[in-house]
């Protein structure tokens, strides 16, 4: 059974997992303060943040494993212009070859369209 998403807005969940490539974790360091700033002014910016893994949980080192944010836009080509243009894209620390845009039909929580 196909679901019917709505017309105009919506919402994108993009999975960016960090590069592993060596001096990935320094980068993101470096670039952390600008990426978050614009991506805290960006009114489209629904929910943003680092993943760990579960390893960093339980005692085994925090590891940050990628970002995982939602975005409001219209079309999948908006969001991927926005990804393409933010800092972890741009300086490498995202694997550019697994990111994953996916369009969200949020059916209950907090997130809400503005």
């Amino acid at each position: 059974m196909a679901a019917e998403l709505p017309s105009g807005k919506n919402i994108f969940v993009v999975w960016a997992p960090d590069s592993d490539a060596p001096g990935t974790l320094e980068q993101r360091m470096k670039v952390a303060p600008a990426h978050g700033a614009k991506l805290g002014a960006d009114p489209s910016n629904r929910v943003a943040g680092p993943l760990f893994t579960p390893e960093s949980l339980t005692g085994g080192g925090t590891k940050i494993y990628g970002s995982l944010f939602l975005l409001e836009a219209a079309t999948l080509e908006e969001v991927k212009e926005k990804v393409e243009q933010d800092l972890y894209w741009t300086s490498g620390v995202w694997d550019k070859s697994k990111l994953t845009i996916l369009p969200f039909l949020q059916r209950s929580g907090s997130v809400k369209l503005v």
